[in-house]
């Protein structure tokens, strides 16, 4: 994916897939204090710009974080805050230097009525699709076991397109595999959703806007 401007110029807040890995995909996490170093930052940094968090997944190499920053300009600040600070203490305690991360990160912005839902579980069926784990929720450092088992955890709000559906209901859902959705949520698709979803979401110079309706774009 091009390398393009992270200030998203919303009207609404907008929920985002962010992905990141480590360097030659070389782990990011080898043990249990490094996934807590992580989360802790990562609420830290969520409290401070006011920020959801409905899926997530830690895994030894990179991460998953479907989120929703409250202002335009936050998404950058709170994923590259985390970046550098996790960064820090991750050299400091293995005493290495250079690039952690292969990137600043990739993102994808997502169509939380129709997508959300489907996006946390390609997010936290992660482990099992790596052999890590059978079941999503056995996994430690992914949100699958807020639902799947009523598991509180400092970073996760509930995702608002449950509708009610039961820790049981949800198991069953995490057991689905959808190919398709898999392979869009893989993709370099920044936009995914409905068509007219992705018809207010366009770019210009560089930057992804919200189109406003009865103005033209320009290229």
């Amino acid at each position: 994916m091009a390398r393009v401007s992270r200030s998203f110029q919303l009207r609404k807040s907008i929920t985002f897939h962010v992905l990141n890995r480590g360097v030659l995909k070389q782990p990011i996490f080898h043990d249990e204090q490094d996934y807590l170093v992580f989360l802790k930052t990562l609420k830290r940094y969520i409290s401070k710009l006011n920020a959801k968090i409905y899926h997530w997944c830690l895994m030894p190499n990179h991460y998953h974080i479907v989120i929703e920053p409250a202002a335009a300009e936050a998404l950058s600040k709170l994923i590259g805050g985390v970046q550098q600070v996790y960064a820090v203490k991750y050299h400091r305690r293995y005493n290495t230097a250079g690039r952690l991360f292969q990137s600043r990160f990739k993102s994808q912005a997502i169509d939380k009525d129709l997508y959300l839902l489907a996006c946390g579980r390609y997010v936290e069926r992660n482990p099992v699709r790596a052999g890590l784990c059978q079941n999503a929720w056995e996994w430690a450092w992914s949100s699958a076991s807020f639902y799947a088992k009523g598991k509180l955890d400092s970073v996760t709000s509930p995702d608002p397109t449950l509708r009610g559906k039961s820790g049981e209901q949800y198991v069953e859902w995490l057991r689905q595999e959808c190919s398709s959705e898999e392979e869009m949520l893989r993709s370099n698709k920044e936009v995914i959703g409905s068509d007219a979803f992705q018809n207010k979401i366009v770019r210009r110079h560089g930057r992804l806007i919200q189109h406003r309706r009865g103005r033209k774009p320009n290229n």
